[in-house]
């Protein structure tokens, strides 16, 4: 099931999956983001059927079922970014290929020229400052990261953070994946503002040497 709220504003260049993952990097990512924003468009809601069970209730007792959003931004600082939240990610293999598919057209039918997937890396002991990590199809898109700081991203990346950018690849879209060092212990809000930095960071470069 899907709704869609405003069709008319699917224009954007970035898209950012900013799921729950480990330490919930990425969906505090993604509120840092949209609290930042001057701008803030709802496009379209997924209500995918492998989605943790769980509705929220506000304290006026309304329901809220459990879904994905996908919200459009604008910061004045780079171009319009759409970005992909929800209380939780499908718990099974097919709907997460299903999500990831829909997201992807959604990225197509709005223009957008790159997808990255926001998350959070594992680790025992994180350090003062949080190391981040980048992955790409694109070794252009890799090393445009490493000039930033940022780590080659080595091994795997379970859930949406991986998968989606990974499956924009195969429709001709830049993609990378953007993690950062958390000790696992939700929330992580000191890894979320790194990765908003970091990818506020990246998105500038990547625009400026269009």
């Amino acid at each position: 099931m899907e709704k869609v709220l405003r069709k008319e504003a699917w224009t954007a260049d970035c898209m950012l999956i900013c799921l729950p993952g480990i330490g919930l990097v990425g969906s505090l990512t993604g509120e840092l983001l949209m609290e930042s924003a001057a701008e803030n468009i709802p496009l379209l809601e997924l209500y995918p059927e492998s989605l943790l069970y769980v509705s929220v209730t506000s304290r006026e007792g309304l329901i809220t079922p459990p879904k994905i959003t996908v919200n459009k931004i604008r910061t004045g600082e780079f171009r319009d970014v759409i970005i992909v939240r929800g209380a939780s990610q499908p718990t099974n293999q097919f709907s997460q290929y299903e999500l990831a598919r829909r997201l992807v057209e959604v990225a197509e039918e709005s223009g957008v020229r790159i997808v990255i997937g926001i998350g959070g890396y594992a680790i025992t002991r994180v350090g003062e400052k949080r190391k981040v990590y980048i992955s790409s199809t694109n070794w252009r898109i890799s090393m445009l990261g490493a000039s930033l700081g940022f780590l080659p991203l080595r091994g795997t990346v379970v859930g949406a953070a991986g998968l989606i950018p990974g499956l924009a690849s195969l429709h001709g879209l830049d993609n990378a994946c953007i993690l950062v060092e958390t000790n696992g212990e939700s929330p992580d809000l000191a890894a979320a503002k790194t990765a908003q930095n970091s990818v506020l960071s990246f998105l500038k470069k990547y625009f400026s040497v269009d």
